[in-house]
């Protein structure tokens, strides 16, 4: 176990050095944030939300072994609200965009959003060994719990009254999807897997969040064309609030 507790500990410390380091979360702080950057972060997070089940499903489909493939295909059915469409994690997402009040469809989705998910798209798809495609989902996985708790705090009591579900879902998936993670990696470590795929995968992924990270901050606080921000859900497109 060794082994293994030293890998986890090194994917923490690679998370843990990303967030100190991006000025998105040295920003996003409660009581900096007010509604409008909140509701221009939330609406173009929506389409990376939308993204997570095809980036799994490719990581289950380069699956080489029917272990990561398990553990993969059982997250991506969590991320599937367990084949119920109304149940979909990106639609309890919109559940939460909606009783905020926010229009889903008030923002596009931005050119960095779909570098990202295409970067990564590749990455799993032109990597040979199953432990690369691993190592860049997992950086996802043990970023969500940090990332989603900093988040979160702002949130919350910006819109006090919607369903968050959301957010207390996944506060309480990821813990388990990181040990799951962790105990098949342990597994197939000891069949010989490459620890090096593994990390090359991870410093991957964890690259690909700092740069999606670092864009969304610029868009969200640098941007100086921000306007009246998206249009409160059920408000006509030509309203402004206050007229």
């Amino acid at each position: 176990m060794l082994l293994i507790d030293g890998i986890v500990q090194s994917f923490l410390a690679l998370v843990h050095d990303l967030i100190e380091r991006s000025p998105f979360f040295a920003e996003w702080e409660p009581g900096r944030v007010d509604s409008a950057k909140a509701e221009r972060f939330l609406v173009t997070f929506d389409s990376l939300v939308r993204s997570f089940p095809s980036l799994i499903a490719l990581g289950a489909a380069r699956a080489d072994n029917e272990d990561m493939r398990v553990v993969l295909a059982t997250n991506l059915y969590q991320e599937s609200g367990e084949g119920d469409l109304r149940r979909t994690h990106h639609a309890i997402f919109r559940k939460f965009l909606i009783t905020a009040r926010i229009d889903p469809e008030a923002g596009t989705e931005q050119a960095f959003t779909k570098e990202w998910r295409s970067s990564l798209m590749d990455y799993i798809d032109s990597q040979p060994g199953s432990l690369s495609a691993l190592g860049v989902l997992a950086a996802g996985e043990f970023l969500a719990q940090p990332a989603l708790t900093r988040i979160f705090a702002v949130i919350r009591p910006l819109y006090p009254d919607a369903d968050v579900e959301y957010f207390t879902t996944h506060l309480e998936l990821e813990a388990d999807h990181v040990q799951e993670i962790a105990d098949f990696i342990a597994r197939q470590l000891a069949r010989g897997g490459s620890a090096h795929d593994l990390f090359s995968g991870f410093r991957f992924g964890i690259g690909q969040w700092e740069n999606y990270f670092d864009r969304i901050y610029e868009y969200v606080f640098v941007d100086n064309n921000l306007g009246y921000g998206p249009v409160p859900y059920g408000m006509p497109s030509g309203c402004v609030q206050g007229d």
